[in-house]
């Protein structure tokens, strides 16, 4: 999936708060910290153990649940 797919589809980084679960590129992941000056998100990813640290754009959305 290139840009041009994605574009509409990824969450602003206003939209992203702690606590929130959303969907990315490897699956759902927990926020757990957003870091709006550097465009960065602290994620806890359901299939690991380690938290990762993303761009804003790689998160893709919300849960419906959420």
């Amino acid at each position: 999936m290139d840009g041009s797919e994605r574009q509409g589809v990824v969450m602003e980084i206003h939209e992203i708060r702690p606590g929130m679960t959303c969907l990315t590129r490897e699956g759902t992941a927990y926020v757990l910290e957003v870091d709006r000056q550097s465009l960065l998100v602290l994620l806890q990813r359901e299939d690991e153990t380690i938290p990762v640290q993303v761009r804003s754009d790689d998160i893709l959305g919300p849960l419906a649940n959420d």
